[in-house]
């Protein structure tokens, strides 16, 4: 499953998806895992949602993000969730990148495995199609 919290910049997608983690790690057996471009939410996270700030990883492209999630569940067959504050921003393009169609095929070849919840700044009227199709 995919799933898009959507808004504009400084509408409070970031709660909304550190919410949404906390509410998986309630209701999940597997594991949660929460990926942003700052340490600046490790605080707001739980101890037992393992948090990665892509930045201090080396992540800046999409081959590398694609890469780094298909490591993390190489590695970790009890992940369940994965949620991505900002993923277009990690991988250093705009949301109208076509990199950024690429990457949803290859979170949709992932998706049969694992729960992705990712944000994007902007509206559903703006956003791509091949985004829109997953909001709510």
């Amino acid at each position: 499953m995919i799933k898009i919290i959507y808004g504009a910049k400084g509408s409070g997608k970031t709660k909304r998806i550190l919410d949404s983690a906390e509410v998986a790690l309630r209701t999940t057996k597997g594991d949660v895992v929460f990926l942003a471009a700052t340490s600046r939410y490790r605080m707001e996270i739980k101890p037992q949602i393992r948090f990665i700030d892509t930045v201090s990883e080396g992540i800046g492209s999409k081959d590398a993000l694609i890469g780094f999630l298909k490591g993390l569940l190489c590695g970790n067959y009890d992940i369940e969730y994965i949620f991505i504050d900002g993923f277009y921003k990690m991988m250093g393009v705009d949301l109208f990148d076509p990199s950024v169609a690429e990457f949803f095929l290859a979170l949709e070849q992932l998706s049969d495995n694992v729960n992705f919840v990712l944000t994007v700044s902007c509206d559903k009227e703006e956003m791509p199609a091949f985004i829109a199709k997953y909001v709510d």
